[in-house]
């Protein structure tokens, strides 16, 4: 890494910031505390005594400055019914049926959503426009933390962003145009020219293009966002020190060739910067990409000696004060990471005399410094990460970028030539992103990690840094390699960690209205997954239709498995063919490897059931039809089926019941089982006992008999139910016969997933958002 200067030694204080961020977010965390401790001894080891006073009065600084930031961050709003005069903040969102924006009122931001009545409204309401005025009349509601483990928290998202509540409107009424400010006639600058390129560019090619000009990527179809994320080429698509360094050197360029003077020129790129922030976007790699050239240019202008390092540092302690909440958000970490590597990695790029060795290595610098945050929170990455970067780095910077810039301005000028471009540009993009489909396609080079825990991320960020100052110092290679081999352990312990899990685990998932419950041996000796949940689909009205839609597989069941690091499914096992127990099935499969899928006698029941069975078999999957008295035995697991015993007419009662002791518990897992099925149990198997019941059909009042539970005399009862569902499940009868019996029950619909991990015969059920332990076993 290259040598710091004196004024570089601001870094530091950079560094300080963020560590006081860190440990201000999550105060006495472990990793935080040891963390700051290392870095304090580091300095009084090197006898930088000035720079650690100034290092502990940065720590204390911002400390005390996110704790003001956190206390201000409140809102003056209460729960439920609500009149309000707001004023848009930004263009709302119009998808099939839905509109979403954020208003101000009474100074706060609020996340708003309405649904269309008509298409003659949602085509009326498309006039809305950024500072709009309107009367919104509804109630607002705490936005959900995440129910599921290691899932996207949206209640903090929208924290960070100053957020607190969501307002589900009844009506928008008497909506009036205010007078805007500079940043709101700027964002309809903004919003006009995303507008335009919607209009002239092909569908395939537009969401690209909005994204290069003006950070705009919500047009972007999933699989072509997917694609470049599973590849590590994401950040193309993303407006950042590239795009901004083309913009201000070519304006630079022009400008100087145009008669003004330098200093005149830098004066007004540094006056134009903030403007083509909010032209851009404001994303966290833009306002990077641009202070740090405001900077740099003002250092120049003023005649101050400062170094790249001193301008990135500085760059990140004034956005780190403007808003502590960049430091959580993945775009940020990830450009001043891989910003701040290249740049202290530049000297020993400068001794590099042939360009590709040059490309290789500034590549392979970005991708390792990338890697902590992405295996965070991604959990997995591509080893064609690197030839692909190397590819389409350059690709995208010579050839995309400038012919999407050409191709609007042309259209804008002289629209012939312009027609021309964009046909060329759109073929262009149609072939890369052909490629990058087909490359994404090819499982067998993603490489799963699930997700790194915190001791994990410290000593692999430690080794890296390690690594790349031996790699500068080329007589320190031994080191090197050293700390490389230490590096490859730990990638090799992450990849292989579900091996080394001691614990097993059982949870129930909140997959709304549905069932979906995974099982999880010791030392990874079986995974299983008990349905797939999933949603009952109608048939709607064109203009009512979403662009993408929420799907179980792809939104929580698939996140959930890659972040266990689970790369294959010993068994899924379908209860029964309804679309809330197996509605998932197919995205699943195509997303993550089943060994066997089990269902019941008498599963083929339409054409649904027969889609599955042809899907696994295309798979690989070797599919087993099971019945009462067969079992399922693994290395850890050995699961009873006690139904279907004989074939009924009701699909519920023919549902596949599980017996299994887990855990030190014994677990009856029902699938959708009502009263008739549950009475042939009873009859068959007169000494049933269980200490844990998953209540069927979601607590339907068909399900769940006095005669059965008082035989089971469980314990606990686990409900899967959705917030808010049609059928009002669990109904009050059966909670009422729950508590008759002292049965605890837990329900998915207010507590979210539960969780029940265990060690030998002991173990713990938890529940998530975690509230608390809820109990010991």
């Amino acid at each position: 890494m290259s040598k710091i200067s004196y004024q570089g030694k601001v870094i530091y204080f950079a560094a300080a910031a963020g560590l006081a961020v860190a440990a201000a977010k999550f105060p006495f965390h472990p990793i935080s505390s040891f963390t700051i401790l290392l870095f304090c001894a580091y300095l009084l080891f090197r006898k930088k005594t000035t720079l650690l006073i100034g290092c502990m009065a940065i720590l204390i600084l911002f400390i005390f400055h996110f704790h003001a930031v956190e206390k201000s961050n409140a809102s003056r709003f209460n729960e439920g019914k609500i009149t309000v005069q707001g004023e848009f903040a930004e263009f709302p969102q119009i998808d099939g049926n839905q509109m979403k924006g954020v208003i101000n009122a009474n100074q706060e931001k609020i996340s708003a959503v309405y649904y269309f009545s008509s298409e003659e409204e949602k085509n009326r309401y498309r006039l809305l426009q950024i500072s709009t005025s309107c009367t919104f009349k509804g109630e607002l509601k705490p936005p959900k933390h995440a129910t599921n483990p290691n899932a996207f928290d949206y209640a903090d998202y929208l924290k960070n962003n100053r957020i607190h509540w969501i307002l589900k409107a009844d009506s928008i009424e008497q909506c009036r145009k205010e007078n805007q400010t500079l940043s709101e006639k700027l964002k309809e600058f903004r919003q006009a020219g995303i507008l335009f390129i919607s209009e002239v560019f092909p569908e395939e090619s537009r969401g690209i293009v909005q994204a290069l000009l003006y950070g705009e990527r919500t047009n972007i179809s999933e699989d072509i966002n997917k694609a470049y994320q599973e590849l590590g080429i994401v950040h193309l698509l993303a407006i950042s020190g590239l795009h901004v360094g083309i913009l201000v050197s070519g304006l630079y360029f022009i400008l100087i060739r145009s008669g003004m003077t330098h200093e005149k020129v830098k004066l007004l790129l540094i006056l134009s910067l903030p403007v083509y922030c909010i032209i851009a976007g404001g994303a966290p790699s833009v306002l990077r990409a641009a202070g740090m050239s405001m900077l740099y240019l003002a250092s120049k202008q003023l005649k101050l000696q400062l170094s790249t390092i001193d301008v990135i540092s500085v760059t990140f302690l004034i956005l780190l004060f403007a808003d502590p909440y960049y430091l959580f958000n993945v775009g940020f970490q990830l450009s001043f990471s891989v910003s701040m590597a290249l740049i202290l990695s530049a000297r020993a790029f400068s001794k590099m005399n042939n360009r590709f060795y040059q490309l290789v290595a500034v590549s392979s610098v970005a991708q390792l410094s990338s890697l902590p945050v992405i295996l965070y929170s991604f959990y997995q990455i591509s080893l064609l990460s690197l030839p692909m970067n190397l590819l389409f780095v350059p690709f995208y910077s010579v050839v995309i970028l400038p012919l999407s810039l050409v191709s609007v301005l042309a259209m804008i000028i002289f629209p012939p030539f312009g027609s021309f471009l964009i046909a060329l540009t759109d073929l262009v993009l149609q072939i890369s992103n052909d490629l990058v489909l087909f490359i994404s396609s090819l499982p067998s080079f993603m490489l799963l990690f699930g997700k790194p825990s915190f001791i994990f991320l410290f000593l692999f960020t430690l080794f890296l840094c390690q690594a790349f100052i031996a790699y500068e110092k080329s007589h320190r290679l031994k080191e090197m390699r050293l700390f490389v081999s230490f590096l490859v352990l730990l990638l090799f312990y992450q990849h292989e960690s579900e091996y080394f899990v001691q614990t097993g685990e059982i949870v129930m998932l909140d997959v709304g209205q549905g069932d979906s419950i995974y099982l999880s041996a010791p030392h990874n000796q079986g995974t299983y997954l008990i349905d797939t949940g999933g949603m009952l689909s109608f048939n709607q009205e064109k203009w009512k239709e979403k662009s993408s839609a929420y799907s179980i597989a792809e939104d929580t069941l698939i996140p959930f498995l890659k972040s266990k690091g689970k790369r294959t499914l010993d068994k899924l096992i379908l209860t029964h063919g309804d679309a809330d127990h197996a509605g998932e099935v197919i995205d699943l499969l195509a997303e993550i490897r089943v060994l066997e899928l089990i269902v019941p006698y008498g599963f083929l029941r339409g054409e649904f059931e027969q889609e599955i069975i042809d899907k696994a078999k295309s798979t690989g999957t070797v599919v087993s039809v099971l019945k009462s008295g067969d079992a399922v035995a693994d290395h850890f697991f050995n699961l009873h089926i006690l139904s279907p015993i004989a074939l009924s007419e009701s699909e519920n009662d023919d549902s596949l019941v599980i017996f299994a002791k887990i855990g030190g518990l014994k677990w009856l897992f029902t699938g959708d089982l009502e009263h008739e099925g549950e009475k042939r149990i009873l009859e068959k198997y007169k000494g049933l006992k269980t200490d844990v019941l998953k209540v069927g059909h979601h607590g339907s009042k068909g399900s769940t008999s006095e005669s059965f539970v008082k035989q089971l005399q469980p314990e606990f009862a686990l409900i899967s139910a959705g917030e808010n569902n049609r059928y009002n499940h669990p109904h009050d009868e059966i909670l009422q016969l729950l508590k008759k019996y002292d049965v605890s029950d837990l329900q998915t619909k207010r507590d979210g997933s539960i969780t029940y991990k265990f060690h030998g015969d002991s173990g713990t059920f938890s529940v998530q958002p975690p509230y608390d332990s809820v109990s010991d076993k």
